[in-house]
């Protein structure tokens, strides 16, 4: 079998198909002389000529329209939205009119038509031109939508595409065109639509992805199979239709679920997955069902670190794996609980009572962070944000809970629960009254997004003396602190963290005496959840970033 590239597994599908059956065409932005943005037609112009190779206006409600009218009279159109992120334009006709031609018609009418479009991230395209868009159309009855993965997948899928009597949406994977190589049967080949593979065997996780995510997910499995950790990974190839029977079946022997994919979390196309599992596999799954997604932000960054910060990779799926495996079966209750005495009382004495704490401390140089502040004090005074030492501790802190996802977790019941978010509950002072606010996903914000968010507990907080919510609590009372306290740590929460006051120091420096500003932090922690030495590698990790600060 001959081994082709994404890009060339598509134009040889292209190519054969036109061959084969004179009615299919190809229309789109640059499609002809250009060969297209990614060169997928490259060549088909000269070979096919221009009525059947058609390059269009920058128009995608036209694209979409016209190819809409031209399959409803017998043609095979091949549409290319030259960016996923503008095919919305196109949303009318798509969904008000190619996918109900045969709903609205009871099957007197059918639109062979395929739409083309590269979407995803991780080529330095920013938010308009890296979107993905799958959450948004597999939502529609009457339109089928296809993500494949490999080179095989790519040809045979396309060429079952083609040839489907319905409209059907044609995701590739823009970082994958070149990216990824394979064997590709000569014959037809053709790949049956609504049928996932099975892209590697497993006992222990089910990891469900497709597009780039599938080739990441398959690295993390990797990794973690030289961990004793097996991970079956299921390559969907096919999102609507869905083989739900190839997912229950890899559930019944592994009893847990890893969704990934590249489109943000709240409603996306992993949710679907998970109902999946929750309405038909309850009774199997060992463990409440993960998903690996982006966070939810407007769009995939400008800035090169910040597109990696928020695009899942290997190593993120890795850890979520990791920390699926160690999960436990959650307990469920037939009736709602009768409120107990412990349950009714405040937090602050169900600390006390049903919490075993410990304590570990740590002395912070803050030297590096205060030069930043006085740097950049100016800059977010001018966008009406105070720059205090508070954002920095947060941020230290949330990127410490991700790299120790154990301390964002609780005792509950008879076994320990992870969160899968970071949601900081903050207490701040403000003048003589102590505010509280839970920052959810604190480890998506920056230092800026941080200093709001503190801005807005000051200016919302609950003025309650009894704080809850988030995962873990931060206290910082400023400089009015005291230097040393020890935090309660709150029930829901394994940890709580209190940031005294700052003052200098004469401590030994580098063979003499120097005059530093310090600060302590102080960590309590559930003593059924984490030990004394956790607790001091968390910690440590915090001083790292502080006093290494950016």
């Amino acid at each position: 079998m001959p081994q082709m590239t994404i890009i060339e597994a598509i134009r040889s599908a292209l190519s054969e198909e036109m061959e084969r059956d004179e009615r299919v065409l190809l229309m789109g932005e640059d499609i002809g002389t250009l060969g297209g943005v990614f060169r997928a037609t490259e060549g088909l112009l000269a070979k096919f000529g221009p009525e059947r190779v058609i390059d269009t206006p920058m128009a995608e409600l036209s694209i979409a329209g016209i190819a809409v009218g031209m399959a409803m009279k017998g043609l095979r159109p091949i549409a290319e939205i030259q960016f996923a992120d503008f095919i919305h334009a196109a949303t009318d006709h798509i969904i008000g009119e190619a996918a109900k031609i045969r709903y609205r018609s009871a099957g007197d009418w059918t639109c062979p038509l395929v739409i083309r479009t590269a979407y995803g991230g991780g080529l330095r395209g920013g938010p308009y031109h890296s979107q993905s868009i799958e959450g948004f159309y597999t939502h529609v009855p009457g339109l089928k939508v296809l993500a494949p993965s490999t080179p095989a997948d790519a040809r045979g899928l396309l060429i079952a595409a083609i040839r489907d009597p319905d409209p059907v949406l044609f995701l590739e994977h823009k970082r994958t065109y070149r990216l990824i190589k394979g064997d590709v049967p000569e014959s037809d080949g053709v790949v049956p639509i609504g049928r996932a593979s099975i892209a590697r065997p497993g006992t222990d996780v089910t990891a469900v992805s497709y597009g780039m995510m599938l080739h990441e997910t398959l690295a993390a499995a990797e990794v973690l199979s030289a961990e004793g950790i097996s991970v079956e990974v299921i390559d969907l190839r096919s999102l609507i239709p869905l083989d739900r029977a190839a997912i229950l079946a890899s559930l019944q022997h592994t009893g847990r679920l890893c969704i990934v994919h590249e489109d943000t979390r709240t409603m996306g196309f992993g949710a679907e997955l998970a109902a999946l599992a929750a309405e038909e596999a309850l009774d199997v799954l060992k463990a409440p069902v993960c998903r690996v997604t982006a966070p939810d932000v407007g769009g995939i960054p400008v800035s090169p670190p910040m597109e990696e910060f928020v695009l899942p990779n290997r190593d993120k799926i890795a850890a979520a794996i990791r920390n699926l495996v160690t999960a436990r079966r959650r307990a469920w209750s037939g009736a709602d609980p009768t409120p107990t005495a412990a349950t009714t009382l405040d937090p602050w004495t169900r600390s006390a009572l049903e919490i075993p704490q410990a304590a570990s401390m740590v002395e912070v140089d803050m030297g590096r962070v205060l030069a930043y502040q006085e740097a950049h004090q100016a800059a977010f005074a001018s966008r009406g944000l105070e720059l205090s030492l508070t954002p920095f501790v947060l941020e230290a802190a949330a990127d410490a809970l991700s790299a120790f996802t154990e301390v964002n977790s609780t005792f509950e019941g008879d076994h320990i629960r992870r969160y899968g978010n970071i949601n900081i509950l903050l207490s701040i002072a403000d003048g003589d009254t102590l505010k509280h606010g839970v920052i959810e996903q604190a480890e998506t914000r920056n230092l800026r997004g941080l200093a709001q968010s503190i801005h807005a507990v000051r200016d919302n907080g609950e003025t309650t003396s009894l704080p809850a919510g988030g995962t873990f609590s931060l206290t910082d009372l400023g400089q009015d602190a005291a230097l040393f306290a020890v935090p309660p740590v709150l029930p829901g929460h394994a940890a709580a963290l209190r940031v005294g006051a700052v003052s200098e120091r004469l401590v030994p420096k580098q063979g003499g005496i120097a005059l530093v500003s310090q600060v302590i932090l102080t960590l309590s922690v559930d003593h059924r959840v984490l030990d004394g030495a956790t607790a001091s590698r968390f910690l440590n990790h915090i001083k790292a970033f502080l006093e290494q600060y950016q």
